[in-house]
């Protein structure tokens, strides 16, 4: 009963949950996914799926938050692209069948229920920290807490038409859409403005 095959059944938990969801992943698929022990799963987990998932959110939340927190980008472009690459190596390295495990829970658990308190919590403390690396590269404090609130929306949308469609494109697609969002550069046009203003389609 190691904290191995606890950090293992997590783990697994976590990879399952965002290709299957919480009610089509069972502690056997787990154990099985995992190799850990049986008599590990009352062991490390008393209170049953629930714990299980919650820490499977709690692991896939700090993994996100460690890689966003390493963003170099000193622009808002650069920012989002840090965060959406993150996504799409899960599209693309899954195939397009896996999506994000927070929402995974969200989605199959009921809006009454404990998990949806960690869920709200999760989903916050992403935008959050997305608000401040954006206010960081001159967004005012309003503009970045909209652009992480529809960035974290818009990348959850496309998660599930990517799987939906086992393709990154409505990834590409929300990303390059979302970036049309943000102030122009240095004063330079956003794409598709000096077309506009030349009256040419």
């Amino acid at each position: 009963m190691t904290s191995d095959s606890r950090a293992r059944m997590v783990r697994s938990a976590a990879s399952l949950i965002r290709t299957r969801g919480v009610t089509g992943t069972s502690f056997s698929d787990v154990l099985a996914d995992s190799g850990a022990p049986r008599g590990s799963i009352y062991h490390h987990f008393p209170e049953g799926k629930e714990q299980l998932a919650a820490d499977a959110i709690k692991w896939t939340s700090e993994r996100v938050l460690a890689h966003q927190r390493e963003c170099p980008a000193s622009t808002p472009e650069g920012v989002l692209d840090w965060f959406i690459d993150m996504w799409r190596q899960v599209v693309v390295s899954s195939g397009g069948r896996a999506g994000c495990v927070v929402a995974g829970v969200a989605v199959d658990t009921d809006v009454e229920a404990g998990p949806m308190t960690l869920v709200r919590a999760t989903f916050r403390s992403w935008m959050d920290l997305l608000t401040g690396q954006l206010q960081t590269t001159g967004l005012t404090p309003a503009r970045a807490s909209a652009m992480a609130t529809a960035t974290l929306a818009g990348m959850e949308g496309a998660l599930i038409l990517c799987r939906a469609e086992r393709s990154a494109a409505p990834l590409e697609t929300m990303a390059a859409e979302l970036k049309r969002l943000l102030p122009a550069a240095s004063g330079r046009p956003r794409a598709g403005s000096r077309r506009r203003r030349s009256g040419r389609t």
